[in-house]
């Protein structure tokens, strides 16, 4: 999060008196084209207006109903106006900006758990109602009041970020004196004239120096998909899209080339074109060649990686039992298909043992200051993204083990133990957090099997919420299937009874007792089949080592540590 810049507002806030802030806001007025600085609208748009403005007069329900939005909307506003200011207090600090700096994401942290939002969302939020306070006032008190949709009001936060404080200041001066009246089309326009020219005012570096160069990974909606995203320089940019294409194209020349001359075909390690009879589309080789590309460092070492990239598959789900999907670092899921794919290219498998219930991950001891490497995966699988509630940065990338109890290196004996119940991971922000005293963890005790609980005191306030460790989601709905599969197996066993089928409604026997009853769906909606009535010649089931150990018939229950129902059938 960036702070606002703290600097004398241009119009009287830095002490100067009412009449020379008033002169400076009407010579910069003054010095606006009149379509930005004379914005009327030809008539009122007023409440009770509504009916005759929507061509519902006629209707009474229509304009009551009409008339009841433009009340929400006007309550939105003040909502929106009081959210704020209440956020903005939240933002308030002394000090110098790198002290603001450090107590950001605790901010961040405190505002999300009362928007119920993630933290990144939260630091957008703080952002944004800090400078409609202290930028925009004259915008806010007419949100405030119901003189400007909130629509408007957002609009103009967003769009104004690239201008720095001093002209947001103005384009509050200005906005505000524009009349609510007028239409949302017109206003837009306006608003994107008026930034456009208070950009061009401020003295700014040379373009192309600014110019951003980055490479961004991207959320997708789409299951199993990524997005990298590179920004840069459009020469630049557009010079590499070109060799790319072009050694696409190529590529798919040589390919068309091999399938009529019936020679090796060039880059087709899955076989596709040789199966298919046609050449790879462009798009495809493009990112074929642009995943297999080397990375030219000139005699740069690169550490080898800390954590390798974690696929979790269910095991039903390898064996085609289960459409459970697989989960990419814990967080990105799969589809079942893909997962299987990935599974089934890999040479080495690892075992990630849970408990069947509750679907929290085991834990493993330890008894070390430096955790060991299979401490580390364990923990990256509990805690795919930073513990601390609320933040989204994976634990892939640039996180740090701490200790939720200090541990005191050289004394083992003095502070927490190096154990996965007493560690966790953090991005480098918040673990100076809480290495600042800004996070304080603790470790609520819990059984062996069911899942971790931390408490956090967020900040120096009192506040404090409780989070609960990453669960195995897939275990749990294998043991509930698991379960209900038993069930069923046992009522099929206790109404095996076989019985003649007249034709007609059974009918209770005085002596025998009530008729079988007839068998029940699971929850898949299979039905368990019984023994089959006298008269079918297709055989008796096949016997299963397991389930033979009561006999067929038989109401004797074997002898055994098991309960009324017998011996389980697996």
């Amino acid at each position: 999060m960036s702070a606002v810049e703290e600097r004398p507002t241009p119009f009287g806030d830095d002490g100067r008196d009412d009449a020379a802030a008033a002169g400076a806001e009407e010579a910069f007025l003054e010095s606006l084209p009149p379509r930005l600085r004379e914005v009327r609208a030809r008539r009122e748009l007023t409440r009770d207006d509504l009916p005759r403005r929507g061509d519902s007069m006629d209707d009474p329900q229509l304009s009551a109903a009409t008339q009841r939005v433009w009340d929400a909307e006007r309550a939105e506003a003040r909502c929106l106006a009081e959210k704020h200011r209440a956020l903005a207090d939240l933002y308030e600090h002394e000090g110098e900006y790198e002290e603001i700096c450090e107590v950001d994401s605790v901010d961040a942290a405190r505002a999300g758990l009362a928007l119920r939002v993630t933290s990144g969302a939260a630091t957008w939020q703080l952002r944004d109602a800090y400078q409609a306070v202290h930028l925009f006032p004259r915008c806010l008190d007419r949100l405030e009041t119901g003189g400007m949709p909130t629509a408007w009001f957002q609009k103009m936060l967003r769009t104004s970020r690239p201008l720095s404080d001093d002209s947001r200041r103005k384009l509050d001066i200005a906005v505000s004196s524009w009349s609510p009246d007028i239409s949302p089309e017109r206003f837009f326009t306006l608003l994107k004239a008026l930034i456009a020219l208070l950009e061009q005012r401020e003295n700014r570096p040379d373009p192309a120096a600014g110019l951003r160069r980055m490479v961004e990974l991207l959320p997708s909606v789409e299951p199993g998909v990524g997005t990298i995203q590179v920004s840069g320089p459009i020469p630049d940019v557009l010079a590499q899209w070109k060799r790319l294409d072009e050694c696409a194209r190529a590529v798919q020349a040589a390919q068309r080339a091999a399938l009529k001359e019936g020679t090796e075909i060039p880059h087709d390690p899955d076989g596709r074109v040789l199966e298919t009879g046609r050449a790879l589309p462009l798009h495809e080789l493009r990112f074929a060649l642009l995943a297999g590309a080397d990375l030219d460092l000139e005699g740069v070492a690169v550490p080898a990686g800390r954590f390798r990239l974690n696929v979790m598959v269910p095991a039903l789900t390898l064996l085609g039992a289960s459409d459970e999907p697989g989960m990419l670092d814990g967080t990105i899921p799969l589809p079942p298909s893909m997962a299987r794919s990935l599974a089934g290219g890999e040479g080495a498998w690892y075992r990630v043992l849970t408990d069947p219930t509750s679907g929290a991950f085991l834990p493993l001891p330890a008894d070390r200051y430096v955790p060991t490497a299979a401490m580390l995966e364990h923990l990256r699988i509990r805690h795919s993204m930073c513990a601390v509630p609320g933040c989204t940065r994976s634990t892939s990338w640039a996180s740090e083990c701490d200790h939720i109890e200090e541990c005191h290196r050289g004394n083992p004996e003095v502070g927490g133990p190096t154990e996965v119940e007493n560690l966790h991971l953090l991005c480098w922000q918040h673990h100076l957090d809480k290495t600042t005293g800004l996070l304080d963890p603790t470790r609520l005790p819990s059984g062996r099997t069911e899942p971790g609980r931390t408490r956090w005191a967020i900040g120096r306030h009192g506040d404090a919420v409780t989070v609960i460790d990453d669960l195995d989601t897939a275990s749990i709905r294998i043991a509930e299937d698991l379960a209900d599969a038993w069930s069923c197996f046992l009522r099929g066993i206790r109404s095996a009874e076989p019985f003649a089928d007249s034709g007609a409604d059974p009918v209770a026997d005085p002596v025998a007792g009530p008729p079988p009853p007839a068998p029940e769906p699971d929850r898949a909606g299979r039905v368990i089949p019984m023994t089959p009535p006298p008269g079918d010649d297709s055989g008796p089931p096949p016997s299963h080592p397991s389930r033979d150990r009561r006999p067929r018939g038989s109401t004797e229950i074997p002898e055994g540590p098991w309960g009324e129902h017998g011996p389980p059938p697996f």
